[in-house]
């Protein structure tokens, strides 16, 4: 679910980070980085694959398998990987990070996170932090994205019209608009109830959905809880990424509450330790919003992890609540993953 930069832009950055990339300047900087005061820079993936499953969310295959594995040695060979206790214990106490602090995570829980990150990830010896949308693991449902995307990508109509949350008409000829629509209403709608929204666009849609279509798709995409503990089991952390990947602002106090501590409490059941770490859905930055960062710490989160692209610099002075990330994209070359790590202005931008 990214939203980067215009194309343009992106092309000039991915030249300017194909130029310093050739002539040897970003190892210069990382190099030079090591001896910098420590910044902890955060990589976000969702899901590692050749390509997305035909007729679901193309946007949340961060990178190939190949190009994983790629981006795995640069990050061993430059950075220390570390784990999200030594973040906490950085803001709990101001313990001193590694040089070149990095952080692996990825965000909802698909199972390309169990078959294909878990494995390069041991090959590397490096570990991940994995945020987990806890109601699809639990019940096996699809991600809301998901189902827009099966929904309109699989309908024989050519328009399909909404009364639900307001009227609207669309074309199923646009597809990808028409998706980028539909989620765009589930991301910005305050209090809006997002089962029936689902069910009127089913309805719409024509498409064939049932539980046990779900359940099947689900089996095949999201991973279970018993993968969730292996990850675990394995050395890599699981944290908090809300209960049903609501985006916070949009939510009531009581759902808000229900999201947040609700899948604290669900991962606190299923892995027995506690859970303090959240990656917000849709990582839109919370930090300036009293009553939504209020909710987060009466959680029990101490950290909370945003899409706001960039590095974290001096870890004393981060805000906790509002640590910043650094999206990944399979369309952009592998020296442009290298040069948005050694200059992160270079980054995409969500």
């Amino acid at each position: 679910m990214r939203v980067l930069n215009s194309d343009a832009v992106a092309g000039r950055r991915e030249q300017l980070a194909t130029l310093l990339h050739k002539a040897g300047v970003l190892n210069v900087i990382m190099r030079a980085r090591s001896r910098m005061p420590r910044s902890l820079s955060v990589l976000t993936y969702h899901s590692i694959a050749e390509h997305a499953r035909p007729g679901f969310d193309d946007g949340v295959v961060d990178a190939t398998p190949s190009q994983f594995e790629e981006q795995l040695e640069f990050v061993a060979r430059h950075f220390s990987v570390i784990g999200m206790a030594d973040v906490i214990a950085a803001v709990d106490t101001g313990a001193a990070l590694p040089r070149n602090p990095l952080l692996i995570t990825f965000d909802d829980g698909y199972l390309t996170c169990f078959t294909a990150a878990l494995p390069a990830l041991q090959r590397h010896g490096l570990k991940a932090t994995f945020f987990i949308a806890t109601d699809y693991i639990e019940r096996r449902r699809m991600y809301w994205w998901d189902r827009i995307n099966y929904l309109i990508h699989h309908s024989t109509r050519d328009e399909i019209t909404l009364d639900y949350p307001t009227r609207l008409e669309l074309s199923t000829k646009t597809r990808d608009a028409t998706c980028k629509t539909l989620i765009n209403i589930v991301k910005q709608t305050h209090g809006l109830n997002v089962d029936q929204f689902l069910a009127d666009l089913t309805e719409a849609t024509g498409v064939e959905w049932n539980d046990t279509i779900e359940r099947e798709l689900a089996e095949e995409m999201i991973m279970t809880w018993d993968q969730v503990r292996e990850l675990r089991a394995a050395g890599m952390d699981v944290q908090s990424h809300t209960r049903r990947h609501r985006v916070l602002q949009t939510l009531t106090a009581d759902e808000l509450r229900d999201e947040l501590q609700g899948s604290r409490e669900d991962l606190e059941r299923e892995l027995d330790e506690p859970i303090r770490a959240l990656a917000y859905p849709v990582g839109r930055d919370i930090a300036h919003i009293p009553e939504i960062r209020n909710a987060v710490r009466d959680a029990g989160y101490t950290v909370g992890f945003s899409n706001a692209s960039g590095v974290n610099y001096r870890m004393s002075s981060v805000d906790p609540f509002g640590i910043r990330r650094l999206a990944v994209d399979r369309d952009a070359s592998h020296a442009m993953f290298c040069g948005s790590l050694a200059v992160p202005p270079l980054a995409f931008t969500r």
